[in-house]
């Protein structure tokens, strides 16, 4: 069988299942490839793979956008807010992964894994539990300021570990600004997309994706295809089980990840 062919029909339905994932709990699915490319990749530098990761996450979070901006989902002047205040952040966590070391990236992403999905299965929707998941709740005092500098902190760890952010924009958005989870989920989708746009072409100028591109481009072609589905079930499934769902694969990830770097 022709090489490229068969690569082909490794990444592309690995691309599928990871854009149907990222988009149905909001995060991108880098939270879930970047531990894949470290199994499938081992001797790939960091910045290597959260460009590859970054590159996937932004076709994912650009076909799940447009998905959700048809069901009407996206809240529109939180979602440029917090663009432009992830974009620099984004820039910077793209060139600080050429200064860590392999091992390093592999404990931080692993503990910052475990850590969060363990705070999501205790308690998915934080305060939002007591009062119904899907209670409309008014935002906070100075809900712009809290959401503009979260999102540019998030930009920059998000970036650093090629990751797109989701995993911590989405729980962010639930609890600091008390945004019901399918509108969070939508809008950190559209965040996403430009800031692991911004990120991609951060990483395209510094020459990171020379040598990887047939392999970017294989697993966009399945997440492009997965994304629709991805927000399509989320129509179906209740906020509090998306959140867990997301939960879980952050542990089992970030598990795995800690204990290939013991």
């Amino acid at each position: 069988m022709n090489p490229e062919l068969e690569q082909f029909l490794r990444l592309a339905p690995l691309g599928f299942l990871v854009g149907a994932y990222g988009t149905l709990v909001g995060a991108g699915g880098g939270s879930v490839l970047v531990p894949l490319l470290l199994f499938l990749m081992p001797k790939r530098d960091p910045a290597v793979i959260t460009a590859i990761s970054l590159a996937v996450v932004f076709f994912n979070a650009y076909s799940g956008t447009v998905a959700y901006m048809r069901m009407g989902r996206v809240n529109y002047r939180a979602g440029i807010l917090f663009t432009l205040a992830s974009i620099p952040g984004a820039i910077l966590g793209t060139l600080l992964v050429r200064e860590l070391p392999a091992g390093l990236f592999n404990i931080l992403f692993g503990v910052m894994l475990v850590g969060i999905g363990s705070l999501l299965v205790i308690n998915p929707l934080g305060h939002h539990g007591n009062h119904g998941e899907e209670e409309p709740e008014d935002p906070p005092p100075h809900a712009d300021l809290i959401g503009s500098v979260g999102s540019a902190y998030i930009a920059v760890l998000s970036s650093l570990l090629g990751i797109g952010g989701g995993i911590i924009h989405v729980p962010f958005l639930i609890r600091a600004l008390n945004m019901q989870p399918h509108i969070a989920t939508a809008t950190s989708h559209f965040v996403l997309t430009f800031m692991a746009l911004t990120a991609t072409v951060t990483h395209v100028l510094l020459g990171e994706l020379n040598g990887a591109f047939t392999e970017t481009m294989f697993l966009a072609v399945g997440v492009m295809m997965g994304a629709p589905l991805g927000a399509a079930l989320s129509t179906r499934l209740r906020g509090s089980l998306i959140v867990r769902l997301l939960a879980l694969a952050l542990c089992l990830v970030g598990a795995r990840l800690l204990y290939r770097a013991m």
